[in-house]
């Protein structure tokens, strides 16, 4: 009799194992910070003073087994690091930074991925099939945002990040420090860690294709990193669409689109004065 009790109790046990094990998060929220190393592609040190080392971004994603959509969060009440940049007072220099955003909406089912993009006050709208990247898995591991992560990589063709500066007063000619040639993308490590304990195969921005979600991106050796800060089970249902904004084309068409905006603003010089920074993709 007892050795059945001990068979049973056994056995129960092991099914509350089991159950735990399975009980594993498959919709939520996950806030990242994203931090971009803004002296990386400044070789300038009078320059490297007039700015802050790095640029801190929030964004968030959140999804379900089927769908995500990863998207940028604003804080109105962060302080702007670029405020007082060049000094103050009237007549001095004054810099102006623009990033550009994008929201991404990703469905597996579809394998489509939906892009809605605002560069330089135009809206876009890529669609697009779901990019496929050539995993490495290892099982090197640590913790992020309290969960444990295994470590992933792959090579990526990424743009180069693209610094402009213009200094000049008023109606003076802006002098621009970098070449009006397009830079060519350059292949790159990309180095994720992921939680397998929350089994979906999303991540930031468009990457995807892992056995869990996606919680730390360092591109090109901490060049630009993203990296979960926290991760909750509840998250705004209603919000989770596709992005509807911009001009419709695919990610061939949108790069087309990029160069001769670019072209358009080297030969329009900027008609702001003071001293300008962009960062942008080619």
């Amino acid at each position: 009799m007892k050795k059945i009790q001990l068979v049973l109790g056994m056995l129960i046990a092991l099914t509350s194992v089991s159950t735990f094990a399975t009980a594993q998060m498959k919709e939520g929220k996950i806030s990242y910070e994203r931090k971009i190393n803004m002296h990386r592609n400044l070789p300038d040190p009078q320059m490297k003073s007039m700015i802050p080392e790095f640029r801190t971004d929030k964004f968030e994603l959140i999804f379900n087994e089927s769908v995500s959509l990863f998207r940028s969060v604003v804080d109105d009440e962060a302080p702007d690091p670029f405020a007082n940049a060049g000094g103050g007072g009237g007549g001095g220099m004054r810099m102006n930074f623009r990033m550009p955003t994008a929201n991404t909406y990703t469905d597996l089912a579809k394998q489509t991925q939906y892009e809605e993009r605002a560069f330089f006050e135009k809206e876009f709208l890529i669609i697009d099939s779901l990019k496929q990247y050539k995993w490495k898995l290892s099982e090197e591991t640590k913790t992020i945002a309290k969960q444990l992560c295994k470590k992933a990589t792959t090579m990526i063709s990424a743009p180069q990040i693209r610094m402009r500066v213009s200094m000049g007063r008023g109606g003076e000619n802006n002098a621009d420090t970098t070449a009006n040639t397009p830079r060519a993308p350059k292949e790159t490590e990309l180095v994720v860690w992921y939680a397998e304990n929350i089994p979906v195969s999303f991540g930031p921005d468009y990457y995807s294709g892992l056995p869990g979600v996606i919680m730390e991106i360092d591109q090109d050796n901490g060049a630009t990193v993203t990296t979960a800060v926290e991760v909750s089970a509840k998250y705004p249902k209603k919000e989770l669409v596709a992005p509807t904004k911009g001009d419709k084309m695919n990610r061939a068409q949108f790069q087309e689109n990029m160069q001769k905006l670019m072209q358009e603003m080297q030969r329009g010089g900027g008609g702001m004065g003071g001293m300008r920074i962009r960062v942008g993709g080619n």
